[in-house]
């Protein structure tokens, strides 16, 4: 029965009518008689299967992670990129005549005719309205049908629109006869806007097509940490435009070197090819570094969080599903063996006769494949952000090498020597850019290398912390106990090993119920560790005598226990005796084979993750180790759900029955 006072707040929050809508778990109805039932037992059931492994789908749509989440955040934040090109493209002219004797920054512009101002002012207005209807959309103003065409055309116009201007500017715009003349910054930023603003465009289109062939949701709804890099990134580029609009009327400098100057001084190289020389100047140069720094210390901040953290976290969940796929396919299902790794097989009956036993040794391996898929994952994150930054360098190399090449006569070993210096933030001056095509490109390029040096580093330091622990751990299984020094290495060791090393904190076994779970109690005693399993025993037995309320009382208390777990840094892993309370409260017995499968029978099934299949492995897809969610929020959001539901129950039979006493009472009355 549905509650027509809870309906309306259901609406709201959910935004839809709730019958319209996948609860997170399809639950068993409770007969009336299991209230004096064992209150942990399986028949105080849930359809598991059905949701709670409904993360499945999540593991699935992870491989479109960048399609669906990351090209339209990169769009959302190279867009006002563009657009500021597209600025500096418009207010200088496109023409310089130059004197053989001096650099190209000394020449005089020729003014340019009104069709190509007229066009590269349309040009601008379109691309404003593409980032302003993609932000449109992402706040919810938009529909998905109307917005993403809209961007995508507009993008495109703004890049053709662009690139025509380029193509047409050698053949229309005439320049002085016998004159030594050339092409302003204005031009070379148009270009690398059309570029742009084409890449960006192609990415919408992509995005389109994933949701047109159903592998992901058309909204798109922003996080705060989202908004806050949208917003921090439009925000530094209009800082970096107008300090250089700023400098150039102060220190007498073209616009365009006055953004340059400003974007060399904020990511703090300093060629010092450009330096204020009035008092104003110097004077203005203690707020606008501070800020500007400030400003770049931010952006990478949040560039860690969404890359680093929750992108990594996406594609953690891809290889490890292709990592279990690659143990059950590679080990002998049969007899029960899996090849965690090359060399290196676990059987899952080993040891063990009971129900109980084998479900632990399938526990122990997924989490020996978590470990392997968490290494490749480091490795791939490693060589890719590796490889991004060896493309800048050379890339780059080969960029300003052309660029300088008339002006300077650089050879592409100085330019990679000017390159590694700008990358790394050294800057001597010994090299940099002079000529008109050199300087934007060095602005658009230093803007690329912060976000690819970002990445790299974060990398490397995960790389290096991940080392570092497992030669912790190495240490802590091999050291000998020889001195006082040692001996104390060794204990520090076995202590980061009880706490979950390779990267997660683990909880402690097997102390179930305590209030200190998720503090710095790892130097419990064994005694006390007893009398926490003795204490978990009794809760057990008091909630069988108790019925369902003490039953609500253990999961109110568990709530309580992961709500503290939640921010654990590194993320929390629970141990397989943790697990098996966990999932007796949430209606599961560990030791009973009615509700579990084989490995085998996992990887074949063709009913895994069905709504009416409630058999699951811990080496399967449905296993809560392949949600993709840190432990501790898995386990909230299961209980929270079981205890919403076991209370809607309650409130629907009370009301129920008052309504069944007010018909009797009103029948006696007759």
């Amino acid at each position: 029965m549905k509650d027509p006072i809870t309906k309306p707040i259901r609406q709201a929050v959910l935004g839809k009518d709730e019958s319209e809508t996948t609860r997170p778990e399809d639950y068993v109805h409770k007969a009336e008689e299991e209230a004096e039932e064992d209150p942990t037992s399986p028949s105080y059931d849930i359809h598991w299967s059905s949701s709670l492994f409904a993360e499945h789908a999540t593991n699935c749509s992870s491989r479109w992670w960048f399609s669906s989440t990351l090209f339209p955040l990169i769009a959302a934040t190279f867009g006002p990129l563009a657009t500021a090109f597209n600025i500096c493209a418009l207010v200088m002219d496109w023409r310089v005549v130059v004197d053989p004797s001096s650099t190209e920054a000394t020449g005089i512009d020729i003014r340019d005719p009104d069709w190509l101002d007229a066009v590269n002012a349309i040009s601008l207005f379109t691309s404003v309205a593409a980032n302003l209807m993609l932000l449109a959309h992402m706040t919810g103003r938009i529909s998905f049908p109307v917005a993403q065409p809209a961007t995508i055309v507009l993008y495109y116009l703004t890049s053709f629109l662009l690139i025509g201007l380029v193509t047409a500017a050698p053949a229309h715009l005439e320049l002085p006869a016998g004159e030594d003349r050339t092409f302003s910054q204005g031009y070379y930023y148009a270009i690398i806007a059309a570029a742009v603003t084409f890449v960006l465009g192609s990415m919408m289109v992509i995005t389109a097509f994933g949701v047109y062939i159903g592998h992901y949701s058309r909204e798109f709804k922003l996080t705060m940490s989202q908004r806050t890099l949208i917003f921090q990134t439009t925000t530094f580029i209009g800082y970096i435009l107008a300090a250089g609009a700023v400098y150039s009327k102060v220190e007498g400098w073209d616009f365009l070197d006055g953004v340059y100057y400003v974007d060399v001084t904020i990511l703090t190289i300093g060629f010092g090819d450009f330096s204020p020389k009035t008092h104003l100047g110097r004077s203005l140069l203690f707020p606008m570094a501070v800020g500007g720094i400030l400003f770049l210390g931010l952006i990478i901040a949040s560039i860690r969080t969404l890359v680093l953290e929750r992108g990594t976290k996406k594609v953690t969940v891809r290889m490890l599903e292709k990592a279990r796929q690659t143990a059950l396919k590679k080990g002998d299902l049969s007899s029960g063996t899996i090849q965690v790794s090359p060399g290196k097989k676990r059987n899952i009956a080993e040891g063990t006769t009971s129900e109980l036993g084998r479900r632990e040794q399938e526990f122990n391996i997924m989490r020996e494949v978590q470990r392997k898929a968490g290494k490749t994952n480091s490795l791939i994150a490693l060589s890719v952000s590796t490889g991004a930054a060896f493309f800048l360098w050379f890339v780059g190399a080969a960029v300003f090498q052309q660029a300088e090449l008339k002006s300077q006569g650089w050879s592409y070993f100085e330019a990679l020597y000017f390159t590694y210096v700008s990358l790394l933030t050294i800057g001597y001056g010994d090299f940099y850019p002079q000529t008109n095509s050199g300087k934007p490109a060095f602005v658009f390029w230093s803007l690329l290398a912060l976000p690819t040096l970002t990445v790299l580093i974060g990398s490397i330091g995960d790389s290096i912390s991940d080392g570092v622990g497992e030669l912790t751990l190495w240490i802590g299984d091999h050291l000998p106990e020889k001195s006082s020094a040692l001996k104390d290495l060794k204990g520090e060791a076995n202590k980061s090993k009880k706490e979950g090393g390779g990267g997660f904190q683990e909880a402690k076994p097997p102390g179930f119920m305590s209030d200190g779970a998720g503090t710095d109690e790892e130097s419990q005693s064994a005694g006390d560790r007893g009398d926490e399993d003795a204490k978990a025993q009794n809760d057990v037995h008091s909630a069988s005598k108790a019925g369902k309320h003490y039953r609500r009382y253990l999961i109110m208390r568990q709530i309580k226990t992961t709500v503290k777990q939640m921010d654990a840094t590194p993320p929390r892993q629970y141990s397989y005796a943790e697990w098996t309370w966990i999932l007796k409260l949430l209606g599961e017995d560990e030791s009973s084979s009615t509700s579990h499968r084989s490995a085998e029978a996992t990887e074949d099934a063709e009913d895994a993750g069905h709504p009416d299949s409630k058999s699951w492995s811990w080496l399967g897809q449905n296993s809560p180790l392949m949600s993709g969610e840190d432990e501790p929020k898995w386990v909230l959001q299961r209980l929270m759900d079981l205890l919403e539901k076991d209370l809607k129950e309650e409130g629907d039979e009370h009301n129920d029955n008052e309504t069944q006493k007010g018909l009797d009472e009103l029948n006696n009355k007759r």
